[in-house]
């Protein structure tokens, strides 16, 4: 953890931090783990030099493996619900009525506007037995844009003065919604740099150079295509998880460093960024293949020079 984590404890437990964070990096239990941290010290009914004491009603009830043990009873209760037809407030855990976490539901694809309605609907009114109010939101990158946008308007139009605070957790800040980002405090938690196997970049180097100049170009994509994917790995069997699209674009970096052509170097440098930045074509649950092969096709092909490294992704995605 850094230091700017380190300090938003006690802004937490002065009642100072601002209504929206965004806690970035780290693992998902690091960024949970911390969020309830935080709301501990957001609702701790101790003064505020002891808090989070830890002992008090509400921080024994906000914990992480209470809210565990309620997840797999909720689980099992959505399971009736789904076969009567009725959704219920999906993906909401809650052990403490003023503190509320929502995940994404094992099998949904995103986190809907029926799954954010529950805690707009409880964001109006008043603490039923803390100073506060609590919403952590895990894997807020799949928001779809109707919930964020739902979201969004809790943060903008606050009802009453009851202190209330949202943590949105997710590997990276930046595939929210600008407009979130914008209205939120972010909190990077620090994170272990990804290493790729040499063995794979030795093949994806030894692939790049032998680009055919005109003839071929399509299978050799093909080819390179899966490559990436290999190094990817179980990363992209959900095309939104950031970690096997992280590791992708660190082999094609690493693999820059090693070609000998200056050309070639910038063309991988430039489609590591545009991996980077493919969480706008993610969004669209377009599959990982046809994304790569897209991006790589427009980098790499002999008779379109680049010049300069300005997003493809803009150009894929096609006007707004």
């Amino acid at each position: 953890m850094n230091r700017t984590a380190d300090r938003l404890m006690p802004l937490a437990a002065a009642g100072r931090l601002y209504t929206s964070v965004i806690v970035s990096g780290g693992t998902p239990a690091e960024r949970r783990d911390y969020a309830f941290e935080i709301g501990r010290a957001l609702l701790c009914e101790r003064a505020r030099a002891e808090r989070p004491c830890g002992e008090c009603r509400h921080c024994q009830r906000v914990d992480p493996e209470r809210y565990a043990s309620e997840a797999r009873a909720k689980e099992k209760s959505e399971k009736r619900r789904r076969t009567a037809g009725n959704q219920g407030d999906v993906g909401v855990r809650q052990s403490h009525p003023d503190f509320m976490l929502l995940e994404r539901p094992p099998g949904a694809r995103d986190i809907g506007v029926d799954m954010v309605r529950p805690v707009v609907r409880s964001a109006q009114m008043s603490p039923f037995e803390a100073r506060g109010q609590v919403y952590v939101i895990g894997e807020a990158e799949t928001l779809n844009p109707f919930g964020a946008n739902v979201l969004l308007k809790t943060l903008e139009e606050p009802v009453g003065s009851t202190p209330r605070h949202f943590l949105l957790l997710t590997h990276s800040a930046q595939e929210l919604l600008p407009t979130l980002r914008s209205r939120s405090q972010t909190v990077y938690l620090g994170g272990k740099r990804v290493v790729t196997d040499s063995e794979r970049i030795t093949k994806l180097v030894a692939h790049w150079r032998r680009l055919p100049d005109d003839g071929g170009f399509a299978l050799w994509i093909s080819g390179l295509t899966d490559l990436l994917i290999d190094i990817g790995e179980k990363g992209l069997d959900d095309v939104r998880d950031r970690q096997g699209w992280t590791r992708i674009a660190t082999a094609v970096t690493e693999a820059a460093v090693a070609l000998d052509d200056r050309s070639d170097r910038a063309a991988a440098l430039a489609l590591a960024a545009d991996l980077l930045d493919a969480h706008r074509l993610r969004e669209r649950y377009i599959q990982p293949r046809r994304i790569i092969e897209g991006l790589a096709a427009r980098r790499l092909r002999r008779d379109r020079p680049e010049t300069g490294f300005e997003s493809s992704v803009n150009v894929l995605m096609g006007p707004p």
